[in-house]
């Protein structure tokens, strides 16, 4: 029977605009018991759902994108593991950056 695993993700997204309208979106990955998680791959799409950018959240589950233009985003994640893989593909949330906002998403991992 296969064993099924079910891992709820939340990225804590902080967006800020700089005077030339270059935006960041910096976050933080962490399981749902608290506890950051730390290798996971975190990528960003544009709305055409193209990939702009991925990262790989740092030791304290960091990860940032920088230098963004105004505009809606999505992020998605993807971990392994015990060989298997688990992604979130795009998260039908938006994440819009142009103002100082704190926006909260929270992310599903699923067996591909």
């Amino acid at each position: 029977m296969k064993r099924i695993l079910l891992l709820v993700f939340s990225l804590t997204i902080f967006i800020s605009c700089s005077k030339d309208d270059s935006a960041s979106i910096i976050g933080t990955a962490s399981a749902n018991d608290g506890n950051v998680v730390s290798g996971i791959t975190v990528k960003l799409y544009n709305e055409s759902a193209s990939l702009v950018e991925s990262t790989t959240t740092g030791s304290e589950g960091n990860f940032s994108f920088t230098g963004l233009e105004a505009g809606n985003y999505y992020v998605g994640a993807t971990v392994t593991i015990e060989g298997n893989v688990w992604d979130t593909g795009n998260t039908p949330q938006l994440v819009y950056v142009s103002d100082d906002i704190v926006k909260e998403v929270a992310l599903t991992l699923n067996q591909k």
